[in-house]
C-alpha cells in the first residue's frame, strides 16, 4: 500500500497525542456496517499512529481491522476515515512503539500486557482514508 499521500495533518496528530484512547470501528465484510465499536490505547511515533491488540491477533477488532483494512475511528470528538495495515515489524519500530506506550500508559497497570510479544505483533498503523 503506498502510504505517502496518506497522512495525518499536524493537527489531527496533536488530537491523538492529547487523547488516551481512540475507539477503533472496523468495518465489516460489508464495508457499510462495523465489525465492533471498541476503545483501544493508541500512540503517536515519527508522525504516525498506532494501535495493538490486547489479546494479539486474536483481538475481535484487530481480526476484522486486517480483514477488510478499513473503518473509522473516534479520538475525543472527532471521527476519521481510517484504513489500517500490519505495521513493519523492524526491532526499531517495535521498540519506538513500546517506548511510546511505556511514556504515554506509565501509571497504567495493563502496561506490561501491551508491552508483550503478543500485542506487540498485534500493531497496526492507523491510516487516514
Amino acid at each position: 500500500m503506498d502510504t505517502t499521500t496518506m497522512q495525518w495533518t499536524t493537527e489531527q496528530l496533536d488530537i491523538f497525542l492529547n487523547n488516551k484512547t481512540l475507539t477503533m470501528k472496523p468495518f465489516n465484510p460489508d464495508m457499510a456496517t462495523f465489525e465492533e465499536e471498541s476503545p483501544v490505547w493508541e500512540v503517536v511515533v515519527d508522525g504516525n499512529v498506532y494501535s495493538r491488540g490486547w489479546n494479539g491477533d486474536q483481538t475481535k477488532w484487530f481480526m476484522a481491522a486486517t480483514a477488510q483494512n478499513a473503518g473509522e475511528i473516534c479520538v475525543g470528538d472527532h471521527d476519521f476515515a481510517a484504513q489500517f495495515e500490519m505495521a513493519d515489524h523492524s526491532a526499531e519500530l517495535d521498540a519506538k512503539i513500546t517506548a511510546a506506550y511505556k511514556a504515554k500508559y506509565d501509571e497504567q497497570n495493563s502496561l506490561p500486557k501491551m508491552i508483550s510479544a503478543g500485542p506487540t505483533y498485534a500493531t497496526l498503523h492507523v491510516l487516514p482514508r
